[in-house]
This record gives C-alpha cells, sequence and structure tokens, in this order.
C-alpha cells in the first residue's frame, strides 16, 4: 500500500470533478455544444461519489485499519481501491461520451463491487480492531449497500423502461440519502473519531452520539418523500428521526468546547479553519433536515431544482469533502507549506462562496425571480475552485521518509 500515491490520485479526482464542474456552468450560459449537458451532470455527480469521496473514503479507513491487516489481505484491499478508482473514471468518460448507457452501467458496478468486496472483507473478515471507530465504518458500509438497492433498482427500470417520475425520485433519493448521510457521514465520522484518538482527546458520550444518528438515519430517508402521502406513523418517526439527529449534533458540538479542541486550533490554525467549516455545513444541514419535517415547505423546496441543487452542494462539498481535506492535511504523508495552506484555505471559502450564490439562486426560484449574472458569477467561482484544488495538488509536498 502507498498511502500518497492514492491520496494523490484523489486529489486528482477533486481536479476532475471541478473541471467538469466548471464546463457544466460554462455551458448553462453559453454555448458548447459539443458535449450533452445531461451526460455531463452524470459524468459530474456519479465520479463526484465514487472517484472522489469514496476513494478518499476508502484510502483513510485503510490507513486506519492497515495495522490489523495481513501483507495479502492489505495489497488486495489496495486493489479494491484502483479497481473502484479505474471504473469510476471508465464510467465518468462512458456517461460524457453517451450517457446512462451500457459502458457506463457495467462501470458503476464493477466500481460497486469493488467496494463491496472492501466493505465485506476489509471492515466485516479481516479486521481485527476493537476500537469504536470500527462500529463507525462498518455502519457506513452497511449503509453503502442500502444506497447500492436504489442504483440497481435504477438500472432495472432502465432496462426495462418502467421509469415513472415517483419511482424514479424516490430510488434518486433513497440513494442519496443513503450516500450522504449513511456512508459519507458515517465513513466522516468513523474518522473524527479515530482522529481525536490519535490526539488523545475523550469523545464524550461517544455511544449516545452514534446511536441517535444509528437509530435515525434509516426512518430519516422519509425526510426526502414527504412530498409522498405517507402514513401518520410514518411521518411521526421521520419527526423523531429529526429530532434525534439534532440530539446528536448536541452531542457533536459539545466536543468543540473542550480544552483539546481549543488547543489544537491555537496549533493547527489551517486544520481548524476548513474543519470548522465542514462542521458549519453539516449543523446548517442538519437545522435544514429538521425544518423539512414541514410538509409545505418539504414540497417547496423539492419542487424547485435550484434549492436542491444548494442542498445537495452543501453536503457532498461543505460538509463531506472540507471533511475530508481537513482529514487529509493533517496526515503523516504530506507537508502543508504557505502556498499549499493558502491554497485550501481559498478552496474553502471558494465552496462557501459557491453555496451563498446557490442558496440565493435557489431562494429567489421561489418566487420566480431572476438574478441578474447569476450564471456569469457561478461559472466564476467554480473556475476559482478550479484553480485552488489544482494549486492544492500542486503544492501540497510529500514528506520524505
Amino acid at each position: 500500500m502507498n498511502p500518497k500515491r492514492l491520496l494523490s490520485l484523489g486529489l486528482l479526482s477533486l481536479v476532475v470533478v471541478a473541471l467538469l464542474g466548471v464546463i457544466m456552468r460554462y455551458k448553462i450560459g453559453f454555448s458548447f455544444p459539443i458535449v450533452n449537458q445531461k451526460h455531463l451532470q452524470l459524468a459530474h455527480s456519479g465520479f463526484a461519489f465514487s472517484g472522489l469521496i469514496t476513494h478518499f473514503l476508502l484510502t483513510f479507513i485503510l490507513i486506519v485499519i492497515k495495522d490489523s491487516l495481513k501483507s495479502s489481505q492489505l495489497k488486495f484491499l489496495t486493489q479494491t481501491i484502483q479497481s473502484n478508482l479505474l471504473f469510476s473514471y471508465i464510467a465518468c468518460m462512458a456517461f460524457i461520451w453517451q450517457g446512462f448507457g451500457l459502458i457506463a452501467v457495467v462501470a458503476q458496478l464493477i466500481s460497486f463491487i469493488s467496494v463491496l468486496l472492501f466493505v465485506v472483507l476489509g471492515l466485516f473478515r479481516w479486521t481485527t480492531i476493537k476500537s469504536p471507530t470500527i462500529r463507525w465504518f462498518k455502519m457506513g458500509g452497511v449503509l453503502f449497500l442500502f444506497s447500492m438497492i436504489a442504483h440497481i433498482w435504477l438500472i432495472e427500470m432502465w432496462l426495462t423502461g418502467s421509469m415513472t417520475q415517483h419511482n424514479y425520485l424516490a430510488a434518486t433519493y433513497w440513494f442519496l440519502h443513503f450516500q450522504y448521510n449513511g456512508w459519507f457521514f458515517f465513513g466522516c465520522m468513523g474518522l473524527l473519531v479515530n482522529w481525536m484518538h490519535q490526539h488523545q482527546l475523550v469523545f464524550a458520550n461517544q455511544n449516545a452520539f452514534f446511536k441517535s444518528f444509528a437509530i435515525s438515519v434509516i426512518p430519516a430517508y422519509g425526510l426526502s418523500v414527504l412530498w409522498l402521502k405517507l402514513p401518520v406513523w410514518i411521518y411521526i418517526l421521520v419527526i423523531l428521526s429529526a429530532l434525534a439527529q439534532f440530539v446528536g449534533l448536541i452531542y457533536l458540538i459539545s466536543q468543540f468546547l473542550t480544552a483539546g479542541f481549543k488547543k489544537i486550533a491555537t496549533q493547527k490554525p489551517v486544520l481548524f479553519f476548513v474543519g470548522l467549516l465542514s462542521m458549519l455545513a453539516l449543523m446548517i444541514k442538519i437545522a435544514l433536515q429538521a425544518g423539512s419535517t414541514i410538509p409545505s415547505i418539504s414540497k417547496l423546496a423539492f419542487g424547485f431544482r435550484p434549492i436542491v441543487i444548494a442542498y445537495l452542494h452543501l453536503v457532498l462539498l461543505a460538509f463531506t469533502l472540507l471533511f475530508l481535506l481537513a482529514y487529509l492535511i493533517d496526515q503523516p504523508y504530506f507537508t502543508l507549506n504557505r502556498k499549499s495552506a493558502q491554497a485550501i484555505r481559498f478552496f474553502a471559502v471558494m465552496v462557501f462562496l459557491n453555496e451563498f450564490f446557490l442558496g440565493i439562486q435557489g431562494i429567489a426560484s421561489l418566487s420566480y425571480t431572476v438574478i441578474p449574472f447569476i450564471n456569469e458569477i457561478l461559472l466564476l467561482v467554480a473556475l476559482l475552485l478550479l484553480l485552488s484544488a489544482i494549486g492544492f495538488m500542486r503544492y501540497l509536498s510529500p514528506k520524505t521518509a
């Protein structure tokens, strides 16, 4: 296993996702007939999930568990990560070329099988670690498999031509929920628990924190489909799940008020800055989820595409990606010099600036108000995100042994 190489490939994936984002933004405001916008969107979102976030999560998890593995096991799990990334690239290119076609579907299935092997073997069969961190990873892995149920359902609807609007939306939101609030969230929280252990920080009430999210994650899917006519008892479960997540958030916030965190904040200001923005995004996300328990608000929000896009970027970029980048810069494999520190700070600020303008666009869409030059502004922000991602990858120096 070569952690530096795997993590560097993850940074390259970040640049690819940012580049696709720039092309999409350019095509919204200007003519670019050589590519299909729908195909580009599939490539952008699909690769962001598997080639970027999942790649980083698998790599970080393997770094955490590697000492408990045999050399042959470590080699095999490294190969599953490489396989996932390779076929994520193939699926990305296939999406751009032909959209939701056979090549992209097959490549995505092989990518899924790679992650499946990592989860089943790496987390449930081979790992002997007794740390509380592992339960977060295992829960995340199970929820990743949950998300794939919807992905397979979408493929089945595509193959049989049985797709309806309600089925398509229900499956899509199922996939997004168990990726965002399942695999991504539990994977990140497992890394946070591991990071705290490395820095000898005590996570008070960790059991209650874990249970509040583990118990609520399945019924919380209802928050995404309140536009369906749900029975009253299911709606009550949905409300309780939102409250449970809010309680879990309070447990998490309490950790950042401890003396240990304050000490690290002064010693590692860049880590603190990026990590703080990530946690701020998580707080906003959970607050918005709680607000969406009001059916009228939920129907309004999910009925306007700009609001959905703003929310998805909030979770994927502002929370998940910034958290993973914060975790990355604290790893012993790279040296954060002045230029790379400036690049990661600027990238984090641009993520929130992007979210700010997406939010404005989403709110304006409620009254069908057109914001002057909003597409040009979002294009500029996307370009700055790309440039800062390139700068971070360029100036982040690998540590010599």
